[in-house]
């Protein structure tokens, strides 16, 4: 399994595996781009499942990048029971990366009845009977069945749809972002995967993992814990003020955040823990995608 991590062929096959995702992703993009125009300043951004990567790369990028627009941001069913009753109406943007549900359902058919503009992003359903509720709302579907790829689709193409949207914004910050979306993500897979390949060598050597992180980047950790679960180890989050004493560690953050991953190295260090500290070295609003294609490298050795 270690050994195919480093095999040459085994990274060519993953790059043209990503180029192809990167097609289908930049579709999807010019989709939601679409259904993004004309929505007024209210937006609720929700999720369920492996839906919380893509929703929370929507929710930082417009909140970073758009002051004029209202944003609230949760889970589907805080948003069912607790927001949807009581708000003034606003678009209603959903992630979820399964589409049966019944958390996913029930908050579909309350965005129904209480008149919200809807716009649902999931797999494509196999069961006709769930398509022919799905065929009430708007939706744009990812043409997988895993979970796990189809989730990286979409983050990537809200990650591309937003960067375009919002190219103008907060000057050389937005062009910046821009145009990385035009260059791709496909041209930088290997030189990502060679600045890490140590410290993912060194994870799945170890057969229990806990996973923590900065706020930002909880919802890619939680999709490495599903990944590292994929390749049967025994993985699970914790927030950092969670995180157990003697436990192998990773520990996501961001270069901005460099206090904090210090803060907390230190701790887990006193605590008798090894600690495997993974910065992504870029824009934040881009942290999560990048480590979401590295992330997604383990799957071939499953």
């Amino acid at each position: 399994m270690l050994q195919k991590l480093r095999d040459r062929s085994n990274l060519e096959f993953f790059i043209k595996k990503i180029s192809k995702l990167e097609e289908e992703s930049r579709v999807l993009a010019d989709n939601l781009r679409s259904g993004f125009s004309g929505k007024g300043r209210n937006y609720i951004i929700t999720y369920h499942r492996l839906g919380y990567l893509p929703a929370s790369i929507a929710y930082w990028f417009i909140l970073t990048m758009d002051i004029d627009r209202n944003v609230l941001f949760n889970e589907s069913n805080a948003i069912t029971y607790y927001v949807l009753p009581y708000r003034e109406k606003s678009f209603l943007l959903f992630y979820t990366s399964n589409p049966y549900t019944a958390s996913t359902i029930n908050l579909l058919q309350s965005a129904r009845v209480m008149g919200y503009d809807t716009l649902v992003v999931t797999l494509e359903p196999r069961d006709e009977r769930v398509k022919s509720i799905y065929s009430r709302y708007n939706k744009l579907y990812v043409l997988r069945e895993d979970e796990i790829e189809a989730t990286l689709i979409m983050s990537i193409a809200t990650y591309y749809a937003l960067s375009r949207i919002y190219r103008d914004k907060l000057g050389v910050r937005g062009k910046h972002l821009y145009q990385h979306v035009e260059e791709g993500l496909t041209p930088i897979v290997e030189e990502l995967i060679d600045k890490y390949l140590d410290q993912l060598t060194r994870i799945v050597r170890n057969k229990n993992v806990i996973v923590t992180s900065s706020k930002i980047l909880e919802p890619v950790a939680i999709y490495l814990v599903e990944i590292l679960r994929r390749i049967n180890l025994k993985a699970y989050y914790q927030s950092p003020e969670q995180v157990p004493s003697s436990q192998y560690i990773v520990l996501l953050s961001t270069s901005v955040e460099e206090y904090l991953a210090r803060e907390l190295m230190f701790k887990y260090n006193m605590m008798n823990s090894t600690v495997e500290n993974m910065v992504m070295n870029t824009d934040p609003l881009e942290a999560q995608i990048y480590f979401a294609i590295l992330f997604y490298y383990l799957t071939t050795i499953k």
